[in-house]
This record gives structure tokens, C-alpha cells and sequence, in this order.
């Protein structure tokens, strides 16, 4: 039976695995994006086997069709990626249209553009579905709206900053540069080629040949770990770099704070949280010329970019910082203006705000 009732709430369907995508959720709750509507968190996937990435997607799917036929979801603003998170998502837009329930999707797949250039006709039509399927598309920067504009003209595409939690922006105004005898540098992100962690093992090796020294480098991610450990031993550079794995909560706290430089030499990114992180709270950052990167570091006073797998500009740029402490206070604080204007809670919380406003209907039909 068709009946009219009102409903306020937002359902919020991503992932609990580590990364970033989790990190952005959890973000946008604490910085308070939900806090006018009733919220439900739905995880529709996770780590794990076959079987249990099954079960966490069907699962998921029940718990949207539940609050659907009880008529509490006005929005449904769904994170996905690239591959599979393609289709779990147009099954979901699908969902939703049939309860007339408005939808955003929330692009965060670094190698989107990679997988759908050279994807088949099927798959491409399912990604025109999803983003015409869409109310709203958000995407992390001006060059992933372009190309997502490339592929669906009349989408209504929103540029919504990744930004990080607030909790890091304390450490930028207690930081005291130059203070450490060696150059602290920090990796954060999954331990992987993608994120170009060995090219980083790489650029330590020049560096080691070159005999530059007064560095350490720290690596905290999920991902490929004991291959990395056992790369570092191969390579005798073991007194250059302290793996210690995933890190959240009081560790990274710590680890920002005592860290002077990030170094991220991904070779494919959307705009990486670790990133905003940093600029958020003092640090310099090393990074590579992909995704929305330039944007947020878009020249060499407020970081230093090189081009993705190029260890000997890697070990170059990891050399200047190490050289002049005074460039990479200069960019830390350069980086932080930028934050402030573009990349902070407060600077995307109300774009976000706005959208869900236009988009939630008190008086939507639901079927009971």
C-alpha cells in the first residue's frame, strides 16, 4: 500500500576495510555532515573471502530494502570506487529508484579513469548508469570532474574536497620546526606498488649510494608488509626505515607530530587523505603529479611533486628537504593556507550540506 510519510534520514553505504574511503566517512560524521537527519551506516563490503564479501554485500542490500519499505531514508549517499564497487553500486541506484529515494555517489576509485578506458562495452555502460542513476556526483577534484563530465555530460558533478579530521590541525599551530637532528620522513597509505612504496625503497638505495644521510623514514599501512620488510633486508637499508604496519588513533597522532615530511610517491590517486592530513598538520609533503595532487600542491612552495615512478627524483626531492630544513618549514606552512581555504571540514562542510538540503523530500511515497 502506498502511503505518504515523512523521512529525514540519510543511509551511508561504504566500506569497513581499511583506508581511505573509511577515513572519509568516519570524517564527515565527526565534522557533523549528518547531524539534521537520523543516520544509517551500511558497510557493503569488507576485507576478507569470497564468501564473506557476499554476505557483507547482500547483507547490506537487505538493510537499505528494510529502511526503504519503513520509509526512513530520504538519501542514500553511496562511496564507491572502480571494478566491483561499480556493480554493488548500480544495484543499489537501482534499489533506490524504485523507492524514489534521491541518491549520491561518491567517486573515490584512484584508478577509475584507468579501469574504464580500457574497459569493454558492458562495463562502461554500467558506469553511465550509475552516474546518470545519480542525483548528485561527487568527485575529489577538478580533474576527476572533467573526466567524469567527459563521460556523463548531464550529471550534476559536485567537486567535494576530501578532508581529514579536525583532530590534526592542533599540531600545526604547537609545531616546532626544525627541531628534530634528523629528518623525520613519514609514508602512510597501503604498502603496494600503487602507492609506490618500492620505488621509494629505490630512491633510499640512490640516496644510500650517493652517501646522504640524517634521514629515517617510518612506514604505517595495511597491505604488502613483510614483502616490504624483506625488500628493505635484501637492499641493507634497514637503518633507514621502521615498517610498523597499520596505524590509526593515538599512533598517527603521535607520528604526525614527530614526523617533518610526508612522502607519498603514488602512482595512482584520487586525493589521498594522508595528504590533507599532513598539510592539515604541519608536515611537507612528497608526492607524485596524479589525480587531484596538483591541485592541492600546485608548486613548490607548498610541497614537492615529481613524476610517478621516478626514483631519481624521489631520492632528489627527499635530498632538497633534507639539505634545507627551512624549505620544508616553508612548505609545511604554505600547504596549511592552502588547507585552510580549500581542504578543511570547514571549508567543504557547508557544499555538502547544501546538497543534501536540496535533495531531501519530506514527503516522499513509500511503500509499506
Amino acid at each position: 500500500m502506498n502511503t505518504v510519510t515523512e523521512r529525514k534520514g540519510i543511509a551511508v553505504v561504504g566500506t569497513k576495510a581499511k583506508g581511505g574511503i573509511h577515513a572519509v566517512i568516519e570524517n564527515h560524521i565527526q565534522a557533523g555532515v549528518y547531524d539534521d537527519y537520523d543516520l544509517y551506516l551500511i558497510a557493503s563490503h569488507d576485507d576478507g573471502g569470497m564468501f564473506k564479501r557476499f554476505y557483507t554485500y547482500f547483507a547490506a542490500l537487505a538493510s537499505l530494502l528494510s529502511l526503504l519499505f519503513r520509509g526512513k531514508v530520504s538519501v542514500c549517499h553511496l562511496h564507491g570506487s572502480h571494478k566491483g564497487s561499480i556493480y554493488r553500486k548500480a544495484l543499489f541506484i537501482f534499489v533506490c529508484r524504485l523507492f524514489k529515494c534521491k541518491v549520491i555517489f561518491h567517486l573515490h576509485g584512484s584508478v577509475f579513469a584507468r579501469t574504464y578506458d580500457s574497459a569493454g562495452g558492458f562495463y562502461r555502460g554500467l558506469v553511465k548508469y550509475v552516474l546518470n542513476g545519480a542525483d548528485s556526483v561527487f568527485v575529489l577534484s577538478q580533474y576527476w570532474a572533467n573526466y567524469v563530465g567527459s563521460i556523463a555530460p548531464d550529471a550534476d558533478i559536485r567537486i567535494i574536497n576530501n578532508f581529514p579530521s579536525p583532530v590534526f590541525e592542533g599540531l600545526f599551530h604547537e609545531r616546532r620546526f626544525n627541531a628534530n637532528a634528523v629528518t623525520k620522513l613519514l609514508f602512510l597509505g597501503y604498502i603496494g606498488q600503487r602507492k609506490g612504496v618500492y620505488d621509494l625503497v629505490d630512491a633510499v638505495a640512490i640516496l644510500k649510494a650517493q652517501g646522504v644521510t640524517g634521514f629515517t623514514i617510518t612506514v604505517g599501512g595495511n597491505g604488502e608488509i613483510e614483502q616490504l620488510k624483506t625488500l628493505i633486508k635484501e637492499r641493507e637499508l634497514c637503518a633507514y626505515f621502521d615498517v610498523i604496519g597499520w596505524v590509526t588513533g593515538e599512533q598517527k597522532y603521535r607520528l604526525m607530530n614527530e614526523s617533518d615530511v610526508l612522502l607519498l610517491p603514488s602512482h595512482n590517486e584520487g586525493l589521498p587523505i594522508a595528504i590533507l592530513e599532513a598539510m592539515s598538520a604541519g608536515l611537507a609533503v612528497i608526492s607524485t603529479t596524479v589525480g587531484g595532487i596538483p591541485e592541492a600542491i600546485p608548486n613548490d612552495q607548498t610541497g614537492l611533486l615529481i613524476e610517478p615512478g621516478d626514483q631519481q627524483a624521489l631520492a632528489s626531492a627527499i635530498a632538497k628537504y633534507i639539505a634545507n630544513a627551512g624549505l620544508v618549514e616553508q612548505a609545511a606552512r604554505c600547504a596549511r593556507q592552502r588547507y585552510d581555504a580549500s581542504y578543511s571540514s570547514a571549508a567543504n562542510l557547508q557544499t555538502i550540506r547544501a546538497v543534501l538540503r536540496g535533495l531531501v523530500n519530506l514527503k516522499l511515497s513509500a511503500v509499506l
